[in-house]
């Protein structure tokens, strides 16, 4: 038997219908409920703490929910005070 822990940061959570049909994927980012996607290519939610875009994308059989971290040092930096002022003082 699979025990479901709670110590994860990012989860997905595929919300389906009796016949097996999927309507919507639940986002936890940064150990955070952010949002619901409903179940459409392009979807996505971006989490408010660290700026991570979560995107659905759903080919002819299968899809993907792809995170893409933020590269810029502003949005890195906007969780840590000190490198935020760090940045401005440069």
């Amino acid at each position: 038997m699979n025990h479901q822990t709670k110590n994860y940061s990012n989860d997905y959570r595929v919300n389906i219908l009796n016949n097996g049909t999927i309507i919507s994927v639940e986002v936890t980012c940064c150990s955070r409920h952010i949002g619901e996607m409903r179940f459409k290519d392009g979807e996505s939610k971006k989490c408010p703490l660290c700026g991570t875009v979560h995107q659905m994308v759903i080919q002819h059989n299968h899809f993907h929910i792809r995170p893409v971290k933020p590269v810029s040092n502003e949005a890195i930096a906007g969780n840590d005070s000190s490198l935020l002022f760090k940045e401005k003082a440069l």
